[in-house]
């Protein structure tokens, strides 16, 4: 009988094809599961709250003696890349702001908690990496509103009290409570990791099926996926190049510092951007944040290959 390390394994080693497959059941099934719709929210608490059972206030406080490299991954990713996806998402789709909004709310949302399990992956600095996804988490509420509100051009009021409140939701505060479990209960929050991993994996899949589900009827494919996609690739590859070159050239740090950041600066968490998108913006909004989905894992994992597979190089690239 496998282990429940085993059965973890085999899950992080299909990612690629978790959230992908999320969509193509979303799209199948249509509308009939908006009745669950209001669930999406506290599925992907729970999600983030088990992502959080790794780090103790006390690991989570050591980051302050790494701010150099914590202050790189933020300004590229939540400086750069949103405002070079603005400018460039406006020469691509001029006629097409509500897409523009799309690319902006997919660049600008916090650090994914699967840029974890790629960093494990390739011997990344496992303790850099949680502390720089808690920071940026607990500090989404504010940067993500805010960013969207100074890049996006869209037509539609912006709810920015709604997107904060879903944000604290969906991520702060499951955050919080998971790092507090970890500070007083160490030894629980490690065996209940264990248990509770596939179960965020599987909710995840439902999480992308129920808000994909409710955009189906919105969404009709033409010759403007050619461009979203490009785009969609580009965005994905700078998000990873930016901080790889940065970290790597300017910083000069050491080679799992380099994994951890690289992952961190590059994977968004669109999973929460498809919830806010299909909350809070228009359909078309959604529109590379669902294409994002079925192309960032897969994406990750050849990128990751390439500038980390070789293990027995100082920087495999």
């Amino acid at each position: 009988m496998a282990s429940l390390q085993d059965i973890n394994k085999r899950f992080n080693a299909v990612m690629p094809f978790v959230t992908p497959i999320g969509v193509v059941l979303g799209l199948l099934l249509g509308h009939r599961l908006d009745s669950f719709r209001f669930l999406g929210t506290y599925f992907f608490a729970f999600i983030t709250f088990v992502g959080a059972l790794g780090v103790s206030y006390r690991q989570f406080a050591q980051i302050a003696r790494r701010m150099t490299s914590v202050l790189l991954v933020l300004f590229s990713a939540h400086i750069v890349l949103p405002v070079f996806v603005a400018l460039i998402g406006r020469v691509i789709f001029p006629t097409q702001p509500d897409i523009v909004t799309g690319f902006v709310l997919l660049s600008s949302i916090p650090i994914a908690v699967t840029a974890f399990i790629w960093s494990t992956i390739y011997e990344g600095d496992a303790a850099l990496a949680l502390s720089l996804i808690i920071l940026d988490t607990l500090l989404s509420p504010i940067l993500t509103p805010l960013t969207i509100r100074l890049l996006s051009n869209t037509t539609v009021a912006i709810d920015q009290g709604g997107i904060m409140t879903s944000l604290l939701v969906m991520i702060v505060l499951p955050s919080l409570v998971g790092m507090l479990v970890t500070q007083t209960m160490p030894k629980v929050a490690k065996e209940a990791v264990l248990y509770l991993s596939p179960v965020t994996k599987l909710l995840l899949i439902v999480v992308v099926v129920i808000h994909v589900g409710a955009l189906s009827g919105s969404l009709s494919f033409s010759w403007i996926y050619v461009p979203l996609i490009l785009m969609n690739l580009l965005v994905i590859a700078l998000g990873f190049l930016l901080v790889y070159v940065l970290a790597r050239y300017v910083l000069k740090v050491d080679r799992p510092s380099l994994v951890s950041m690289t992952f961190t600066g590059g994977m968004r968490n669109i999973s929460a951007a498809l919830v806010l998108a299909t909350t809070y913006f228009p359909p078309l909004a959604a529109l590379p944040v669902i294409l994002g989905i079925l192309f960032q894992q897969t994406f990750v994992g050849l990128l990751g290959g390439v500038l980390f597979g070789n293990r027995n190089s100082k920087y495999s690239s």
